[in-house]
């Protein structure tokens, strides 16, 4: 009565794993219950992150005309979704573009493949970053994207080796919005994960912007009785509201192309804490 024949469940030569596949705990169950000991896998990036600014400050009490450090432990909170080993670096205060070089040199001569920073990429007198990056050669750089929040993202390849920077806007939803349409597609791609897939959802509200930017909005997912996924563009759009943001449970995006978007139309939706890839 209870008999299970031998290749009832796993067959020889059966696949278990797909190449490009993140491993999660189900894996784990299969691959231990067949005597799997090894099986070969990418390494995770490490990446090194900067807060950047005089404003920005660690300590609890803060005066009026500071910034509590945020962005830090937000990227630090993702990096075993995301799959990355976080490093610390700290703050890069008005006047470290010195510093900043020179971590960029010692990052040539480590096992850093990526250096992060949030703030110091607009026009201001002491957003530095994109002008000490130049100092370096680059194989591809850009700055500035038609996109809503994040217009002033940055990125940079190092010419001739597998290290890049990503330059994050310094506000929250910002920061947090680059991090997930930027950096994690390219984690993603160098680890040779399958391109992640939208979910699709119904727009229970009317969205208007304008015709050539692309808007990441903060958005709630909810199910109805009837099992469709709808979707609701919440009030509050502006990047330095986080309130929003800890309300949201997805991303929607609004892409450029069109301005008016309504109620009933398809948005493509991303998780903000993990990929969409399973």
């Amino acid at each position: 009565q209870h008999v299970r024949f031998l290749g009832s469940d796993y067959k020889k030569n059966d696949v278990i794993i797909k190449k490009g596949t993140i491993i999660h705990s189900n894996h784990i169950l299969a691959l231990k219950t067949l005597g799997i000991k090894k099986i070969k896998v990418k390494k995770k990036p490490n990446v090194l992150f900067f807060s950047t600014g005089n404003e920005i400050s660690n300590s609890e009490n803060i005066p009026a005309w500071k910034v509590r450090n945020s962005n830090g432990p937000y990227i630090k909170s993702l990096n075993e979704n995301f799959l990355f080993n976080f490093i610390n670096g700290g703050i890069l205060r008005d006047n470290h573009s010195f510093i900043f070089k020179n971590q960029i040199k010692k990052m040539l001569r480590s096992k850093i493949d990526i250096i992060i920073t949030s703030g110091a990429i607009s026009a201001g007198k002491f957003d530095f970053i994109p002008s000490v990056i130049k100092t370096f050669k680059l194989s591809n750089y850009f700055k500035g994207v038609e996109i809503k929040p994040g217009k002033p993202v940055l990125f940079a390849k190092i010419k001739g080796r597998h290290k890049v920077l990503f330059g994050l806007p310094g506000n929250p939803i910002s920061t947090a919005a680059c991090y997930r349409f930027f950096v994690n597609p390219y984690l993603l791609n160098i680890l040779g994960v399958e391109y992640e897939k939208p979910i699709k959802a119904v727009l229970k509200n009317n969205y208007i912007k304008k015709k050539h930017m692309t808007h990441f909005v903060k958005a709630k997912l909810n199910t109805s009785n009837s099992g469709t996924l709808h979707l609701e563009a919440l009030k509050g759009q502006e990047s330095f509201k986080i309130k929003p943001f800890a309300r949201s449970n997805i991303w929607a995006v609004f892409p450029a192309g069109k301005q008016s978007f309504k109620k009933g139309d398809m948005i493509d939706c991303f998780f903000p804490d993990h990929p969409n890839t399973i």
